[in-house]
């Protein structure tokens, strides 16, 4: 040193490299890209004003094969307004309506965001109630629709009410989607055990996806389901 003192170190110390951890994707660069497509048409030709989502998995054991978001934008330039929409507008933006357009424009729908499944949930109905051997799947004549079930004083219809599907299988019934089966299903099955496959089925829990912003579950605790409940979670219909 200038100052005619003693480095106690000199030379560099050389410390060995360590060997990370793996990140192993199961997405599919080919679906991917099918998936981003589509999505894009459809979305443009339906004039989906809120955009869409598609998740496609292996159904063997849950593997993400393809997540696609739409509109999304360029990861080259996070910061830049990603549709014609915000780009005509975006210079004219204040600095924090910026930031919530771009929050906004970043966020995964398709893990932050909740979605009512709708009549598809009839599958889980059923299979709760065939696994209870509440019913079967062919059995002709097993149920009768007459246009609307009334559960608690409150009355669902049908979708074809007008022109009720009458006698039916279960395989009618889902083929027709019929609620009035389904609610009636789900009476008989309980709400104890109704939640008891909902937990094994893992829909009361998060998926621990390994992506950030998951959503939890939007049941409601089985404390709080009284049959009216019970009925719109059989098909999922809030009406």
């Amino acid at each position: 040193m200038r100052s005619g003192g003693e480095m106690s170190k000199e030379g560099e110390n050389y410390i060995s490299a360590v060997n990370g951890n793996d990140l192993v994707l199961t997405i599919d660069a080919t679906v991917q890209g099918i998936a981003e497509k589509y999505l894009k048409e459809a979305c443009i030709d339906n004039v989906c004003t809120d955009g869409g989502n598609i998740i496609i998995m292996n159904p063997k054991n849950g593997d993400i094969l393809a997540m696609a978001g739409y509109p999304n934008y360029n990861l080259n330039e996070p910061y830049e307004a990603s549709t014609d929409e915000a780009k005509a507008i975006w210079d004219s933006l204040s600095s924090a309506d910026k930031i919530k357009n771009m929050q906004a424009m970043w966020r995964n729908k398709a893990i932050s965001d909740t979605y009512e499944p709708g009549s598809t949930f009839k599958l889980v109905t059923s299979s709760a109630a065939l696994e209870e051997g509440i019913t079967t799947t062919d059995k002709a004549g097993e149920f009768s629709c007459t246009g609307s079930i009334t559960i608690a004083g409150a009355t669902m219809k049908c979708w074809r009410y007008y022109r009720p599907h009458g006698s039916q299988s279960l395989r009618d019934a889902l083929m027709n989607s019929c609620n009035p089966v389904f609610i009636g299903l789900g009476q008989k099955i309980g709400v104890h055990k109704y939640y008891e496959y909902l937990n094994k089925f893992g829909f009361l829990t998060i998926t621990g996806i390994d992506l950030p912003g998951e959503a939890g579950s939007i049941f409601l605790k089985e404390n709080k389901v009284g049959p009216v409940e019970l009925r719109n979670h059989c098909i999922w219909s809030k009406i």
